[in-house]
């Protein structure tokens, strides 16, 4: 009897597919944070030869999860043909009025939740012939969607890291699919609130959702329905992206087609928002740059401060100001720069940071008043998602995608009352996945889905959000200890081979103040444009992007690494 794990079994879209399993002859492990006695010990499966058995598992702890995958190991007797990550929760309403801990909440359920359900089941995943890993996400991961952002965030996130886990498991024989229904009637609608004032400045978003709630509900899809595509999947139906549903396949087909900056004025106008207010062009006050130590944080710094900008440049450790120092020095323009202690993961750090920030405003006025932010921050780390070491992939989530999010909700009612621009430097890991690149690639599809959705709530307010997405460059993110895995075990000749291809193509990425100099000219411009390639490696990915069909990017990928 062949045998999978749903998490999220006990309503929804989980329910409907464990019992569908079931009645296919699958005996079906049922992981969520309650069990139930409805439909799933009934008669209903007399006679189909399959079974569902719940378990009471929190998937965004680890360890229970690892507990309960050898569990069900142990009574398989060491066999698993196939695991559904489809545990999921909302959060929906005006970004900047979300409580942090809801945000923290959805990323660790939506992602962190598929992530440590796949580590623990891979090792039997690639002994299993045939087997499938099959990621619930959402029409939300395919594009932006008003008060939706860190949902949109998490399922992008979701997406980048399956994507990116997809090319590292061909060779191994474990196929992994992702599937993306449109609205689908479940609980997920009635167990989060809408986050937002009524009354306040996000109001018409707040008043928008509902609305466009309403009518999705009355369009949403039964679950029945998604279960009958997922089984085909689980079963090993080809293909690695599924949308399920009109709008879905709607997204599905504009993506990477329809202009970022188009698809957001037309879900506007269908959902109702606002329409965006123009930012002011170089208005005094300062930028915020995170990040400055070195790399492309500090070029921008530089930069930003020729072009006669007032810049706060922050990093995590002052002791390693040096090199910013002395290239503000040669450039003479060190009195514009003021370096401040910021670390993206620490929110009392960041509330420091705002705190010295505000003082500004009370010495000097609007000259010390911030007009834009850099999310810059970022670190790296590479290799197998099954050898990356949990710690690793946690400091780049918290960094990269977490700490982005943290520093933006912080900076967001500095902005309001005049407007400004956000610029997210992102990568062309958020553009396409790629073998042993799957946490960071999962941090960067974050930020730009998060991003592209948080456009809709403050662009009424003269808020612009802009992506810029390096290639690969020369930086100091580029460690030794960035790397993990073992040449000896049944990733290594995927560890050597893209080893050895991320070394040719850092040390051919050219020079990163051409990364600098782009962010500057983001502030710059008359007109925001939402994505901001740089570099041919990045340029050649955008172009790929929802073009490429994903067997014909994978093909690609598998002669690069040989």
């Amino acid at each position: 009897m062949r045998t999978a794990i749903v998490t999220g079994s006990s309503s929804g879209i989980g329910e409907a597919l464990s019992l569908d399993l079931a009645r296919w002859g699958w005996r079906v492990f049922g992981f969520d944070l309650t069990a139930t006695d409805s439909p799933m010990a009934s008669s209903d499966l007399a006679g189909f030869g399959g079974s569902v058995e719940p378990m009471i598992v929190d998937v965004t702890d680890r360890h229970a999860v690892e507990a309960a995958v050898a569990h069900v190991l142990e009574v398989t007797g060491g066999t698993l043909d196939a695991v559904v990550a489809n545990a999921g929760i909302r959060e929906a309403g005006a970004f900047e009025e979300t409580p942090a801990v809801d945000l923290k909440r959805l990323f660790d359920v939506n992602l962190g939740g598929a992530m440590h359900l796949t580590r623990a089941a891979l090792p039997a995943l690639r002994s299993t012939p045939d087997s499938r890993i099959v990621v619930v996400s959402s029409a939300g991961g395919l594009s932006a969607l008003p008060g939706l952002a860190a949902y949109c965030g998490s399922k992008w996130a979701l997406e980048g890291w399956a994507e990116s886990l997809a090319h590292e498991m061909v060779p191994l024989g474990v196929g992994v699919s992702v599937v993306e229904p449109a609205s689908v009637q479940t609980g997920l609608w009635d167990a989060g609130t809408i986050h937002g004032d009524p009354d306040g400045p996000y109001a018409s978003v707040v008043q928008a959702l509902e609305d466009g709630d309403d009518r999705a509900w009355a369009r949403a899809l039964d679950p029945h329905s998604v279960s009958a595509t997922m089984v085909a999947v689980v079963e090993g139906r080809r293909g690695f992206r599924h949308p399920i549903g009109l709008s879905a396949r709607a997204r599905f087909l504009a993506r990477g087609v329809v202009p970022a900056g188009v698809q957001r004025l037309i879900i506007g106008r269908l959902t109702r928002q606002d329409p965006p207010v123009r930012s002011p062009r170089r208005p005094d006050g300062v930028i915020m740059v995170t990040g400055c130590s070195s790399g492309f944080g500090l070029h921008t710094a530089v930069e930003l401060a020729r072009r006669g900008r007032r810049v706060a440049a922050t990093m995590r450790d002052l002791s390693r100001r040096g090199p910013l120092d002395a290239a503000l020095a040669e450039a003479g323009v060190a009195d514009r720069v003021e370096v401040l202690r910021l670390d993206v993961t620490d929110q009392a750090s960041i509330d420091e940071a705002m705190a010295v920030a505000d003082s500004w405003v009370r010495l000097a006025g609007d000259v010390g008043r911030l007009v834009g932010l850099v999310n810059n921050a970022g670190v790296l780390a590479v290799g197998p998602f099954e050898e990356l070491p949990p710690d690793s992939v946690d400091l780049v989530l918290d960094t990269n995608l977490h700490g982005t999010l943290a520093v933006t909700r912080a900076v967001l009612p500095r902005l309001r009352g005049h407007g400004g621009r956000i610029v997210c430097v992102t990568s062309s890991s958020g553009l396409g996945g790629l073998p042993t690149w799957s946490a960071y690639a999962a941090s960067k599809w974050g930020v730009e889905g998060w991003a592209e959705s948080l456009a809709f709530e403050v662009g009424p307010h003269g808020i612009d959000v802009v992506l810029v997405e390096p290639g690969a460059f020369p930086t100091g993110i580029w460690r030794d200890d960035a790397w993990h895995g073992s040449p000896d075990g049944p990733y290594g000749p995927l560890v050597e081979a893209m080893a050895a291809a991320d070394r040719r193509a850092a040390e051919s990425g050219g020079d990163p103040r051409a990364v600098a100099r782009v962010v500057a000219r983001a502030f710059d411009a008359r007109l925001s444009r939402t994505r901001r390639p740089v570099g041919r490696g990045a340029w050649l990915r955008w172009a790929a992007r929802g073009v490429v069909p994903f067997g014909v990017q994978r093909r690609a990928v598998a002669r690069m690494v040989g």
